[in-house]
């Protein structure tokens, strides 16, 4: 799926084509042999076990090698830079998108299922926030679930410049909430409400003071930000839906624009 795009790492965005090749022949390397063989497939599993028990810091291609009891001149014959390693990581631990329904497709429901889908993966996985982003995806996995999004949208009746934008807007509220949410410290939560009271002064923060004095900042709050998901896609949503109708109610107005 779309993440926000980051230039931090140009020269690596400059082999596009070889990480593109890299995570398809990942994808595709699923033969099982009575002696496993060293491959781009082993590599990039063992180093997803890595970062979903300890992290994504403590990954190298020297902890790989020692984990699969190779040297790392040899993982190299696969795999030709971390960088590589890290977006097929990221490719083969998104796995597949989730599938529609097997009863009337409804493009919301099926776009909440996926937001849903991708929450709990990034919630499972966190490591795969701190991953860089070097470009749109290219990964087939990554892809797929991109193309699971584009589907109820486009069905949708949504316009075709309309959806990608649409369907990176969504899926980077997901990654950035996400991240926060695993960031986030939930024993500070309860003492938020007390800090800002503190501080606040009616003049300069009017509407802040009013939420303080009411259940607008709930000081019993846990932290948990899956409902400012929930809220904010269902919102996203609403206004998918009436912008459709007006369109379809005036579709000259729409030519207009």
């Amino acid at each position: 799926m779309p993440r926000a795009d980051r230039n931090d790492h140009p020269a690596e965005a400059s082999d596009l084509g070889g990480v593109a090749d890299l995570l398809w022949r990942t994808g595709a390397d699923r033969r099982e042999d009575a002696r496993p063989r060293l491959n781009a497939r082993r590599i990039v599993a063992a180093a997803v076990g890595i970062a979903d028990a300890e992290g994504l810091d403590v990954v190298s291609m020297q902890r790989v090698a020692s984990e699969l009891g190779y040297t790392t001149t040899a993982l190299y014959r696969h795999i030709p830079s971390k960088e590589h390693l890290v977006a097929a990581m990221v490719d083969t631990a998104t796995g597949s998108p989730p599938s529609p329904s097997s009863g009337p497709r409804v493009w919301r429901t099926e776009v909440e299922l996926w937001v849903l889908a991708l929450w709990n993966l990034y919630l499972r996985r966190p490591w795969m926030m701190r991953a860089p982003t070097l470009s749109a995806p290219v990964g087939p996995n990554e892809l797929a679930w991109f193309e699971a999004l584009l589907s109820p949208l486009a069905r949708a009746g949504l316009d075709r410049t309309e959806l990608v934008p649409i369907a990176t807007f969504i899926s980077s509220a997901v990654r950035d909430l996400a991240r926060v949410a695993t960031e986030l410290d939930p024993a500070g939560a309860a003492a938020y409400h007390q800090v800002l009271g503190q501080r606040l002064n009616p003049e300069h923060f009017p509407v802040l003071c009013s939420l303080a004095a009411g259940d607008g900042l709930d000081e019993e709050e846990d932290g948990d930000v899956t409902p400012i998901v929930r809220y904010g896609i269902e919102r996203l949503l609403d206004g998918i839906e009436v912008r459709l109708e007006s369109t379809t109610k005036h579709p000259k107005e729409k030519r207009d624009e």
